[in-house]
């Protein structure tokens, strides 16, 4: 699997707040590990089996992550861009948010730092080459459960630091075959991305 990271953590990047809600109300930041049936109301993980398994298995308990967001697409080839795989006519994405469970791993951009790069290491020795992932280090902010972004004032506790936007993509010469491809990256990076997260 093609693999790499990147930070963006400038002002104009978009930063990671959780909790989350959006204009409809069915759209928001859903706590996982707290409530781990409320993943039935996530549209992803009801539409894509992987998505659920990987929201399961990276809010469980015994992990060191949680995950704030996700989406999933699919473009064609005249959409691609210069990171997009050559010689593919369809392309399936997703990303998912993760940020450390642990406040001394979150506020630490080495220890992030250092954890994108083993993440994009194992991901690398991965043998899917119709895939690729990205691993991109964001700014965070973590707000009490209580406190929603909407609600959240200047004096609102909150806590700074840093979390991960976890890009895959697979390639195929159909819809289906991409969809295909990217499903089986994500099913690949579940375990791997916990293994690497422990470092």
């Amino acid at each position: 699997m093609q693999s790499d990271w990147t930070v963006a953590c400038a002002a104009d990047d978009p930063e990671v707040v959780v909790p989350w809600a959006g204009k409809d109300p069915s759209l928001r930041y859903f706590d996982l590990r707290r409530t781990p049936e409320a993943i039935q109301q996530i549209p992803e993980a009801a539409e894509y089996r992987c998505v659920a398994a990987a929201l399961r298995r990276w809010n469980q308990p015994d992990t060191l992550l949680f995950t704030a967001k996700c989406d999933v697409w699919s473009y064609p080839a005249k959409l691609f861009d210069a990171e997009d795989l050559p010689g593919f006519a369809y392309a399936h994405g997703s990303y998912i948010d993760l940020l450390p469970v642990k406040a001394e791993i979150s506020s630490s951009f080495a220890a992030c730092e250092r954890q994108l790069r083993a993440w994009t290491e194992i991901a690398r020795s991965i043998e899917l080459p119709a895939c690729r992932c990205e691993f991109t280090l964001r700014p965070a902010r973590v707000f009490p459960a209580a406190s929603a972004p909407a609600n959240a004032t200047p004096n609102t506790p909150c806590q700074n630091g840093f979390a991960t936007t976890l890009y895959v993509w697979g390639y195929g010469a159909s819809p289906e075959s991409a969809a295909s491809a990217w499903a089986a990256a994500l099913q690949a990076l579940i375990e791997p991305v916990l293994l690497s997260g422990r470092k």
